[in-house]
């Protein structure tokens, strides 16, 4: 068996042209940002970590001080050090974290096709999934989802190359490259965990004694919380989103309660809502603005990924094997949020669970269309079908994160006109925003946790914004108040914002009476 499985996976991945299949994957996931131009829009975190703290403070207070390396070490430091340098063009951000996207679909999927024949039915819902657009799009959440994404699926193909008879330096990089995959995001290092424990299971009645160094990933483990934990003051940023509650603890029913919940909200009811209502609303946004040279683009590389999987798509093997290794990968990078002591699963959370996900999806078509002499054309009108709705979809998404972009752009210029660039004002000030709100969309696809919000939501949120518009770090802090509160109480200034009009002024309570 092993021998056919290496004879015949060599000469498809010959025929196939992995490079090739690469710059495809990497054309349809780019292409879903850009149907507004080469342009990104930033949201929320992006202003304060992209541009506020690189720019107003130094490396050691940002990452040292704030006790960042606890958690996410390479994310805190990668801010700082690497994606901030795009800020004046952060689409090129968005192209790079896009290919990484494709990279890891590709590598993933050549790891269980070893195993399981996996075909483009695995690319195109791995890559493509409406569900996933916050966590591949917005640069705050995408860059640290994707590179350990990237890292996982590498660490995987590395350790496979050493059970299959490697040199040594594929056992060395796998070591490496896993430990990286780590540092990114707590559900990297579940899903890196049980990707390399299922592959050396997988590998084990093949080689056995090889397979067995699987175990390292334990070793990998030990460093990165010996590491962490040499940095964690008790106080850092993170330091509350890792506490535990266990099974056996007192309030544990609670959490899993929780847990469960918003599981289920956020995969069926937001994936539902994502590319139901989501393909609705991208169709309306297109006629409304139509772009056709994206649309040319998007029916050209859909012809091409059909053709693609018409012609290269093998009989897939041992689907009920296949099926259970996806349920395992698509649970395990949840089972983290049935511990947290205040589980928060927002959408970009989902998008760990895609390679899971996407494999039993293609296990499900290869039991369906099994024997099925048309099955490669199936596949083919599928992939196509999928990459072009889910393409719409994406537009619809887009279109919420640029109208939410400029609603914030516009609230920011307003309060800045009205306060000046808060030079003349005390960094201490307490300043009240009334009228604002948290979006200003007349309908969105899923609306859910932070699920494109906009920083017009938060005193954090809104201050940091308002800090990159004036260019000033020591801007006070402003608190966004509901239209209608009764106690102004405790504000040393307070604005009226007026969205319509794109204007705030000063209030005082006294006039309300004499209006």
């Amino acid at each position: 068996m092993k021998n056919t499985l290496t004879r015949r996976g060599g000469k498809l991945w010959e025929r196939e042209r992995p490079v090739l299949l690469f710059l495809l994957i990497f054309a349809l996931v780019f292409l879903r940002f850009c149907y507004y131009g080469l342009e990104y829009f930033p949201q929320l975190d992006d202003y304060i970590q992209m541009y506020n703290q690189p720019v107003f403070y130094s490396f050691t207070r940002i990452v040292l001080d704030m006790g960042l390396l606890a958690s996410r070490p390479l994310a805190s430091v990668m801010d700082y050090a690497f994606w901030s340098h795009f800020w004046p063009c952060m689409i090129a951000a968005v192209a790079l974290i896009s290919a990484l996207y494709a990279a890891s679909a590709c590598l993933f999927r050549r790891v269980w096709g070893e195993y399981f024949g996996t075909g483009y039915v695995f690319l195109a819902v791995y890559a493509l999934l409406p569900l996933g657009m916050e966590g591949t799009y917005w640069i705050s959440a995408s860059n640290r989802v994707v590179p350990s994404l990237f890292f996982i699926a590498l660490a995987m193909r590395l350790f496979q190359r050493w059970c299959t008879g490697g040199k040594r330096r594929f056992l060395v990089l796998y070591f490496v490259t896993q430990l990286v995959s780590f540092c990114f995001y707590e559900q990297g290092l579940v899903l890196s965990i049980t990707g390399v424990l299922l592959v050396g299971i997988l590998e084990f009645f093949r080689q056995r004694r090889r397979a067995l160094f699987s175990l390292l990933t334990f070793v990998n483990v030990i460093i990165y919380f010996l590491f962490t934990s040499a940095f964690s003051t008790g106080t850092g940023q993170l330091g509350s989103r890792l506490k535990l509650t266990l099974p056996w603890q007192e309030g544990w029913g609670e959490v899993f309660s929780s847990a469960a919940r918003q599981t289920g909200t956020s995969f069926l009811l937001g994936g539902y809502k994502t590319l139901f209502r989501g393909f609705r609303r991208g169709l309306e946004c297109i006629f409304a603005e139509l772009n056709p040279l994206w649309l040319l683009l998007l029916v050209f590389f859909c012809i091409l990924l059909f053709f693609c999987a018409r012609r290269f798509t093998v009989e897939g093997k041992r689907p009920a094997a296949a099926l259970i290794v996806g349920f395992l990968m698509a649970l395990a990078p949840i089972t983290l949020f049935f511990v947290l002591s205040n589980p928060s699963i927002a959408l970009r959370n989902t998008v760990f669970s895609f390679c899971g996900i996407a494999l039993a999806a293609d296990a499900l078509f290869n039991m369906i269309f099994r024997g099925v002499r048309a099955r490669n054309l199936i596949a083919g009108i599928l992939c196509a079908v999928f990459a072009f709705g889910a393409s719409v979809c994406a537009v619809s998404e887009l279109h919420d994160y640029r109208e939410t972009y400029l609603a914030d752009q516009r609230a920011a210029a307003a309060i800045t006109d009205a306060l000046g660039d808060g030079d003349g004002i005390s960094a201490a000030a307490k300043v009240g925003i009334i009228g604002l709100q948290s979006d200003y969309l007349p309908e969105q696809n899923f609306k859910y946790h932070e699920h494109i919000h906009g920083a017009t939501e938060s005193v954090w949120g809104l201050t940091g914004l308002l800090m990159y518009k004036s260019d000033n770090p020591n801007f006070p802090y402003c608190t966004p108040l509901p239209t209608g509160q009764e106690d102004l109480s405790g504000f040393d200034i307070l604005l009226i914002y007026d969205h319509e009009t794109g204007t705030a002024r000063r209030y005082t309570p006294e006039m309300k009476d004499s209006e």
